[in-house]
């Protein structure tokens, strides 16, 4: 796989890859322009982006917190296996005439093949269902974190991906629950704050509490392999899909940030468009990081003191189990 991802972008013309790294699997998607006469009604209706009884929404969210507090997490891995098998059972919400799936491939139209919203759509129906991100019910709550790397590191970057994975397969169940990490590519763009090189975007989604400053028991590794792909690999975090610490020192990442800055100072001289936050994350004043008690657990800095964690409940600041270089909060019992 890891040599494969490399290429896999060139076979086809919106080709990508969902990787399922405790499952070991990785789904491939062909996805290549046909002739406009072509016969087909094709839609991405998929299973997560359309609205859901919400009664099932709530209970799944109750049933994934009591699993996200179980550290051994076999149960929490059987229940991954299980979405991913549903994703699969309904074609991961592919329809060949908008609302039947007889079968692959799936012939329509770029807007109804490459992106999905239904939810957006929807019926209003006192709540009777709801997308699952709806803030007026207590669903779905996620991390997500996006980065992309050069395409000549990328399989480097997935063989220690598959390293650290065997070191701790459990805690990539989470990763799985969401039917794996995206694989996107990306072209190398003359933008001056476009992707320098040929890229794969990963985008990843964790379960995340809603109770704040609360430790989980696999966020370590989940960390840990961000801190490898930003620090190690060079990797540009996406600007919408990440936590504070990602940005730190982002722009000295793009080779002509100082041709952007002097554009935004000649368009907008006052700040008009600029907030504290964006002069953080664009180099110009501060830092994105806020050190203070539990920050590492909400991913507002890296950790390099254990207040930065819960060592009150057993998680402390420790190097990461491949990537070394990299500080966690890691949970030792108590013996």
């Amino acid at each position: 796989m890891a040599e494969k991802a490399a290429r896999w972008g060139d076979l086809h013309e919106f080709g990508d890859m969902a990787w399922l790294p405790q499952l070991r699997k990785v789904i491939y998607r062909e996805d290549d322009r046909v002739a406009i006469k072509t016969v087909g009604d094709g839609l991405n209706d998929h299973l997560g982006f359309r609205s859901n009884p919400t009664a099932p929404l709530i209970s799944g969210r109750v049933t994934m917190e009591l699993l996200e507090k179980n550290i051994n997490a076999i149960a929490r891995c059987k229940a991954a296996n299980a979405t991913v098998s549903l994703f699969e059972t309904v074609a991961y919400g592919f329809t060949n005439n908008g609302s039947m799936f007889t079968g692959y491939p799936v012939v329509g139209f770029q807007h109804q093949i490459q992106a999905s919203g239904a939810c957006l759509g929807s019926q209003e129906d006192a709540l009777l269902t709801s997308c699952a991100w709806d803030p007026r019910i207590r669903g779905t709550f996620f991390y997500t974190n996006g980065y992309s790397i050069a395409l000549s590191r990328v399989p480097a970057f997935i063989a220690d991906m598959q390293q650290l994975r065997d070191r701790s397969p459990l805690s990539f169940c989470g990763i799985d629950a969401s039917v794996g990490m995206l694989l996107r590519y990306v072209k190398a763009s003359s933008a001056y704050l476009g992707k320098p090189e040929d890229s794969i975007d990963f985008d990843i989604s964790y379960y995340r509490s809603y109770s704040k400053g609360e430790p989980n028991p696999h966020y370590d590794v989940l960390d840990e392999l961000q801190q490898m792909a930003l620090h190690k690999y060079s990797a540009i975090p996406h600007w919408g899909k990440n936590r504070n610490f990602a940005f730190e020192g982002t722009m000295a990442k793009h080779p002509k940030a100082d041709k952007f800055l002097e554009v935004k100072q000649r368009y907008d001289p006052d700040g008009i468009f600029s907030s504290e936050w964006s002069d953080q994350v664009l180099g110009i004043n501060g830092s994105p990081a806020i050190f203070e008690k539990h920050c590492a657990i909400e991913g507002m800095c890296i950790c390099s003191d254990d207040s930065h964690c819960a060592p009150e409940e057993g998680y402390y600041c420790l190097p990461g189990k491949v990537y070394t270089d990299a500080r966690v909060c890691s949970f030792q019992p108590a013996f």
